[in-house]
């Protein structure tokens, strides 16, 4: 069993490091991975908008909820476990300037790569397919930047994209039964 946890985190440690090597050599991948990592999580709140503008209100109500939820997991998470983020534990080998983002301590699960998919989720199974098709899009762009600048691994985004779906249907299955009570 060791063997095999010692090889998926070597996979994940060298997906990690070519994934941001590649940003570094090519300055648009770079700067697209920095846009996206910062202010990617911003498309994802501006669906909120659309569904208050068309009165999809349970759909903002369930991706709240999934939000929360997830919320909720990534601190007991964090309460047992504070996985360092990778420039911190390879500080040798990755050359970050961490000052342009402001991050905490730990890095799994990516709490802005769970906050898309939540969202996404969310607004996919309330039938909105369009628009819950292009934020998960949206969602898999925040977290492939997320690695690419450097402040996750790749397990810390599958993760938290995991953990968003997972959060997205239990808050559409539990909103959905309690529309029943509101009408």
């Amino acid at each position: 069993m060791d063997q095999l946890l010692d090889k998926i985190r070597s996979y994940d440690f060298n997906l990690y490091v070519s994934m941001y090597q590649y940003g570094v050599k090519n300055p648009e991948t770079g700067y697209l991975f920095f846009l996206m990592s910062k202010y990617g999580i911003l498309i994802p709140f501006s669906a909120f908008i659309y569904l208050i503008y068309t009165k999809k209100i349970n759909a903002l109500i369930c991706s709240f909820f999934a939000m929360g939820l997830a919320g909720l997991v990534d601190f007991l998470i964090f309460i047992f476990w504070k996985r360092p983020r990778p420039y911190i534990t390879h500080a040798s080998v990755i050359d970050l300037e961490a000052a342009n983002f402001r991050v905490d301590i730990a890095s799994f699960p990516s709490s802005h790569t769970y906050i898309a998919f939540a969202v996404a989720a969310s607004v996919f199974l309330y039938g909105h397919k369009k628009l819950g098709s292009a934020l998960f899009i949206v969602s898999i762009l925040i977290a492939l930047s997320r690695i690419g600048t450097g402040l996750h691994y790749p397990s810390d985004v599958i993760g938290g994209a995991l953990l968003g779906i997972a959060t997205g249907i239990v808050a559409y299955i539990l909103v959905h039964r309690a529309e029943k009570y509101w009408k």
